[in-house]
């Protein structure tokens, strides 16, 4: 992923390669979860960005693709270049072997950090940072990465960028969580709704809509759900999953920062 501990080098990549290794074939999101994350991002972005044909598009981590259910690079429409970039060696050649072609080729996948990101500017049409930037010690870190995204977008070009709501039920949560069990990898600093808008806009972009996604706890129901497989066959955790998939209507309500998992923005490049 493009996530640092402390910012770009071999150190970080080491460390979310090592990540990647304990994770192959343990994932820690339950498949019926991450079905339903990958399609709450692809809605998201279809609304957001209705009309991929032609564009090129940019995702900043591979850690979905690599190893889980929730993936949602291969889903999006082909009819442009679709890239991935992860600072983790070792999880770009994972989500390069699960790769499904996106049109003549499969989506170039690539090594590379996101605070210094290999290619020219104004590189890309659209880019998709899903819970990225939110893995960084401190709120410096998303600046300077949110910098490097403005810098390969395109003018008038879009980004879609989410990060962990620190207003959310699911961060209290987590939190909790985390006194019982540690996390599988490095949590670090996100912003609020506001900073994040207020950051975007110092940096140069238009925000034009945010919003609050994923409304019933799905970070935290991966064990829930495998305790149900236990006890009720498969028709337990497809009724769970039903009923998270219908929490996602919660996004429509005023609550929804108080119940979304992940703050979510628009921005354009001016």
């Amino acid at each position: 992923m493009l996530r640092g501990v402390s910012g770009a080098g071999s150190s970080e990549s080491s460390y979310w390669d090592g990540i990647s290794d304990r994770l192959a074939g343990h994932y820690y999101h339950d498949a019926i979860i991450g079905r339903l994350k990958r399609d709450v991002h692809l809605r998201l972005i279809a609304r957001w960005c209705p009309d991929l044909r032609g564009k090129a598009l940019l995702k900043t981590d591979l850690f979905e693709e690599a190893h889980g259910a929730d993936e949602f690079l291969f889903d999006l429409p082909a009819g442009g270049l679709r890239a991935g970039i992860d600072i983790s060696p070792g999880i770009a050649r994972r989500a390069a072997a699960r790769a499904r072609p996106a049109g003549p080729a499969p989506p170039p996948l690539l090594a590379g950090d996101v605070l210094a990101l290999p290619f020219r500017a104004d590189a890309f049409d659209v880019i998709v940072s899903n819970s990225t930037l939110d893995h960084f010690p401190h709120t410096k870190g998303i600046v300077a990465a949110l910098g490097e995204l403005h810098r390969v977008l395109k003018a008038g070009g879009t980004l879609v960028v989410t990060l962990d709501n620190p207003r959310s039920l699911s961060y209290l949560a987590g939190r909790l969580k985390r006194r019982l069990r540690p996390d599988p990898f490095y949590l670090g600093r996100t912003l609020s709704r506001a900073a994040l808008t207020e950051t975007l806009t110092r940096l140069g972009f238009r925000v034009t809509d945010t919003t609050a996604i994923l409304h019933g706890l799905e970070n935290h129901s991966s064990a829930a759900m495998w305790a149900a497989g236990r006890v009720g066959g498969r028709w337990l955790p497809a009724a769970i999953g039903t009923v998270l998939a219908g929490l996602e209507r919660l996004e429509a309500a005023p609550t929804r920062y108080l119940t979304g998992a992940f703050v979510a923005a628009r921005a354009v490049k001016e």
